[in-house]
């Protein structure tokens, strides 16, 4: 299962002091390697234009595109604990936005780019949290005994979805307000759901759950209705990500043999294709917000 510590980051850091422009064509941004070497790479959408963001030593992930294309927040072990961290597309202008005792992860920009939403141990079990762009304003929004992590924003930045370890394998996704109130479940499942993905049309929240044997890759309405299972292979596959467009959903995948690897396909589960093919495990796949493929 997700923790805090399966994904974070590390790497170099860099001054620059201009703004980096979006990139002018698809990106998908993810994380490869192991814990304590795992560093963040992007590619083009069909696989291609591989290059490594992130550098040194540490544990780097859980990259995210800002709305406007023009930072990758990220998560990083680089100065002891976790921290969420920003940077430019192509890797310069590294900035640190938490600095606490806790461990922080799972950043996600508001659909306006105001806002970061984020999981963090600081004050006790993993909880959501918010802060304004440039960490700044932190507000705890979820306030209970089980851990909370993921969050994932409405189109209209009115809610925040996340999951919910509620102990064992029993992992729930639930809903709030993007204040933290009306908190309400989506899944009621004895298995794992896990990592809610809002479609960028807000139609639909992608997840995935074992809660037919291994984990595979579901769609839900907003309300939690009408699940549907995307994927039917053997292997293991999770970490649903959305194209800009909604068209596709790319994902992490062991169904080839090996360490997982990053595939991409139709939203409706077809036309399933292989975009990378590493000896190292790549997982947290985040596409750029530029439409294309």
């Amino acid at each position: 299962m997700l923790t805090l510590a399966a994904t974070a980051c590390g790497g170099g850091t860099s001054t620059t002091p201009t703004q980096t422009p979006a990139a002018k064509q698809a990106q998908i941004s993810f994380a490869r390697g192991s814990e304590g070497n795992r560093h963040i790479f992007s590619m083009n959408a069909d696989g291609s234009g591989l290059k490594q963001l992130t550098k040194g030593t540490g544990t780097n992930g859980q990259p995210a595109w800002s709305p406007d294309g023009t930072k990758v927040a990220f998560s990083s072990d680089r100065d002891g604990k976790y921290q969420i961290y920003v940077m430019n597309p192509d890797g310069t202008g590294v900035k640190r936005l938490t600095n606490d005792s806790g461990q922080n992860g799972f950043p996600a920009w508001s659909r306006d780019g105001t806002k970061i939403a984020f999981a963090s141990d600081k004050d006790g079990p993993s909880q959501i949290y918010v802060m304004n762009a440039d960490g700044s304003g932190v507000k705890r929004l979820t306030n209970g005994s089980n851990n909370d992590y993921a969050p994932s924003w409405s189109k209209d930045g009115t809610k925040i979805a996340f999951d919910r370890d509620l102990g064992g394998v029993n992992f729930e996704i639930f809903v709030m307000n993007f204040d933290g109130s009306q908190l309400t479940p989506l899944t009621n499942d004895p298995h794992g759901d896990q990592f809610p993905a809002w479609s960028p049309d807000g139609t639909k929240i992608a997840f995935f759950s074992d809660r037919d044997g291994k984990p595979h890759l579901y769609v839900m309405n907003p309300d939690g209705t009408s699940a549907k299972r995307l994927t039917n292979d053997p292997g293991i596959e999770v970490l649903p990500a959305w194209s800009p467009d909604g068209a596709k959903i790319a994902f992490v995948s062991d169904r080839s043999g090996g360490p997982g690897s990053i595939f991409v396909m139709n939203a409706d589960g077809s036309a399933i294709k292989r975009l990378t093919n590493a000896s190292a495990e790549d997982r947290d796949p985040a596409w750029s917000p530029v439409s294309g493929s």
